[in-house]
């Protein structure tokens, strides 16, 4: 999220607006994404369910529509999509850790790796 955020810097610098889309509404604001819609799905299905066409789209559409009606950066909203299991039937996390977790915490990271963290922000790793 903060590489995104970096970037996402830079393009409004250039004068290219941008969006992200994110569930972690806390984390977003504290590395300062410009522009945002938090949305309540899972991780790794930010735009919805597999095959959901008309779900995704209606997600982006609403991400677009945030972008054009923002009136400038730091500017966040909510959307009220709902997935579609009940909350406490719902994966929220995915099944396989990503790679680096699962290097980090067996101890398998390549050199100057093994402790890979964020140092200004530990409750963030």
């Amino acid at each position: 999220m903060r590489s995104v955020s970096l970037l996402q810097r830079r393009l409004e610098e250039l004068g290219i607006a941008t969006v992200s889309i994110c569930n972690q509404p806390e984390v977003s604001e504290k590395v300062c994404v410009p522009r945002a819609v938090f949305i309540q799905y899972p991780f790794g299905r930010m735009l919805g369910d597999v095959g959901d066409r008309t779900g995704q789209r209606a997600v982006c559409d609403d991400a677009c529509a945030h972008l054009e009606e923002a009136a400038g950066p730091n500017a966040y909203r909510h959307l009220t999509h709902e997935w579609p299991e009940p909350p406490e039937e719902t994966q929220w996390h995915p099944l396989t850790p990503a790679p680096m977790h699962v290097l980090r915490n067996n101890g398998t990271a390549p050199k100057g790796l093994a402790h890979y963290q964020d140092d200004e922000r530990p409750d963030l790793t």
